[in-house]
């Protein structure tokens, strides 16, 4: 028998060379991208995950984990810069790359080992040549043929990835972090001598340093912290502050100042520490034994399968690490910084920002900018996403309301610490819900996978939510004078799920990725979302009702599912009946809305005045 098995990267044509030469092959996919293009040109195949049990996902779950960790705790002399150990700062993306790591190489091992018999032939389109032939090894007689791949292993964020508004279309950009790094330092030269945003350094005025926010979201919060008190300072370091002429008035009106760390920088240190880095990644990824042990599938090693780009991956971003860890240190001794906010404390830069700034004893607060998940299959992983179950980074946290600080003392946070203030972020929906008109819209707000768990990153994770799309769609185009808009997850990687499913299904079907979700939601008769997203607090706070499909049985466990504010939905046989009920049966409104009152008392905190009450903190330094 012939067997074939395919990763995003593979070479179609020669694929397809080979199959079309073969009578009934098996083909075996790894990956949602693979599966997509196969199922396109209906080439029958297996889904490669789909050979996993749970006990298989739990143990990635736990070597993600550990390794995450403890992979470079024996070389934590060699790493540790400013007293900083590198590998934390990127905690959260090594431990969503180990997952991968660790789930293509067990879904190989384990389709060669319950598949793969004598005088079989294996036809290779992954990275994983030396792995395979090390298993094939100890079958007889079987035969492996590989063929190159352009599959590449890197963390999330190695690509940045902004959306820019022109003429009302979002053009999507994605660059790499180093050209990244020099449009934004001819950006800030431009603006800072057009638009004086350059900050007055060696002013004695109190300065509150903003890490990687979005004018466009916040802008509420950032017209109320100005005071001619206080500079607040935007530092931007994985998105531009200013993509267009809106975020561009915003920071102008609000009077802020954009930090450049460039400014701070010192290249003849820069050269020496970098230097000194190479000779210590050099020695650490000497020690072959060491990598071939951690990165192995029952004593099988993909080491050498991964190394390049893997190295590649920790050289980059530890050189970023002290390049920027130079500059703030540059910077926290040039400017007298009193706070640092941030509104997530696990990201590389808002970590190196933190940490370095409780050096110079300056304090920080991170502000909630989503809503928690609360099922306990979170627990485990909430070190990595900057959830109460775990510790946090930041030294304050200030939270939409009493619910969550409820949740976070339960789970042993000091209530000092726990901030009540508020959701500046949904002051405008709270104001543009005085206008109640529908107009015969539902809204489809996408979600994907979410790469949390070794079950939430396979192809099959993605599937449900796009069969969920797929009858939705079909159950809205039978609705008379209804209008179905599909608004996907910012995320460029799910919108472009999205993008093609809608233009498989109807591309006549309405895309929107306008930021204005207060709007669109507000003039909706209905939102459908996934797994207790944002979008459905957004919904509810407009007073429109709330369809959740649950693709993970801990949705169903979530506080918002829980207070029966929303409609959730399990089964996709369901859709139909629960859809039509809420459209047209107006008494199934009443104990929604009954419960979405109690929920969004419990959940938000100064409902419309979040923004001025969390300004008047910072402000009054009662933090």
């Amino acid at each position: 028998m012939n067997f074939f098995i395919l990763e995003n990267g593979f070479d179609i044509a020669k694929f397809e060379k080979e199959y079309n030469a073969i009578k009934n092959p098996t083909v075996f996919s790894l990956d949602y991208e693979t599966h997509k293009i196969l199922q396109k040109k209906g080439i029958p195949h297996k889904i490669g995950e789909e050979i996993l049990e749970k006990n298989d996902f739990d143990e990635i779950d736990e070597f993600s984990i550990n390794f995450t960790k403890k992979l470079f705790l024996n070389y934590k002399e060699y790493l540790t810069f400013e007293k900083i150990f590198l590998p934390e700062l990127i905690e959260l993306e090594f431990y969503q790359y180990l997952l991968i790591q660790y789930l293509k190489p067990l879904v190989i091992f384990k389709i060669i080992t319950n598949h793969i018999e004598k005088n079989d032939t294996v036809f290779n389109f992954t990275i994983y040549d030396n792995f395979i032939n090390s298993i094939i090894k100890t079958k007889n007689s079987v035969y492996c043929k590989s063929y190159s791949n352009e599959s590449t292993s890197s963390l999330y964020h190695d690509k940045i990835k902004f959306s820019v508004n022109i003429f009302n279309r979002p053009f999507h950009v994605s660059i790499s972090r180093n050209t990244f790094t020099k449009i934004k330092y001819i950006q800030n030269f431009f603006l800072n001598n057009i638009y004086n945003f350059k900050p007055n350094y060696s002013s004695t005025k109190k300065n509150i340093l903003l890490v990687n926010f979005d004018p466009l979201q916040y802008e509420e919060l950032l017209f109320e912290l100005k005071n001619p008190k206080t500079n607040f300072m935007l530092l931007n370091t994985r998105k531009p502050a200013i993509t267009n002429l809106k975020s561009l008035n915003i920071v102008k009106n609000a009077n802020l100042k954009i930090a450049d760390l460039q400014k701070f920088s010192s290249n003849n240190l820069n050269n020496s520490q970098i230097t000194l880095l190479e000779k210590n990644l050099r020695h650490i990824f000497n020690d072959c034994n060491y990598f071939n042990t951690i990165f192995s599938i029952h004593n099988h090693s993909f080491w050498n399968c991964i190394e390049s780009s893997f190295q590649t991956i920790f050289y980059t971003r530890f050189t970023e690490s002290i390049k920027r860890l130079i500059s703030l240190t540059n910077f926290f001794k040039s400017v007298s910084i009193d706070k640092i906010l941030v509104w997530v404390d696990v990201g590389q830069e808002e970590k190196e920002c933190i940490m370095t700034g409780r050096q110079f004893q300056t304090s920080s607060i991170m502000l909630q900018h989503g809503r928690f998940q609360t099922s306990k299959i979170w627990d485990k992983f909430a070190q990595f996403l900057g959830q109460f179950p775990a510790l946090l980074l930041s030294d304050k946290q200030i939270v939409w309301g009493d619910m969550v600080k409820r949740y976070a003392i339960s789970h042993s946070h000091s209530p000092e610490n726990i901030i009540v203030g508020g959701s500046p972020r949904h002051d405008k929906f709270f104001t543009q819900r005085t206008s109640h008109t529908k107009n015969n819209i539902v809204v489809l707000a996408t979600t994907g996978t979410m790469f949390l768990s070794a079950d939430s990153c396979t192809t099959q994770s993605q599937v449900k939510y796009d069969e969920f799309i797929i009858e939705v769609c079909r159950i809205i185009k039978t609705l008379k004078n209804f209008q179905l808009i599909v608004k996907p997850h910012p995320s460029q990687i799910l919108t472009e799920y999205v993008r093609n499913l809608i233009q498989e299904i109807d591309p006549d079907i309405i895309i929107t990725e306008d930021h204005n979700n207060e709007k669109l939601f507000n003039s909706a008769n209905l939102v459908i979302t996934f797994n207790n997203s944002t979008t459905a607090l957004e919904a509810l706070i407009l007073g429109t009702p709330v369809i959740s499909l649950q693709t993970e049985d801990w949705a169903n466990e979530d506080d918002i599912a829980l207070s029966n504010a929303i409609t959730c939905i399990s089964n996709i046989p369901d859709c139909e009946n629960k859809i039509k009920q809420i459209l047209f049966e107006k008494d199934s409104h009443k104990t929604l809305s009954k419960n979405r009152i109690v929920f969004l008392e419990n959940y938000l905190k100064n409902p419309g005045n979040a923004s001025k009450s969390i300004a008047k903190i910072l402000k009054d330094n009662t933090l």
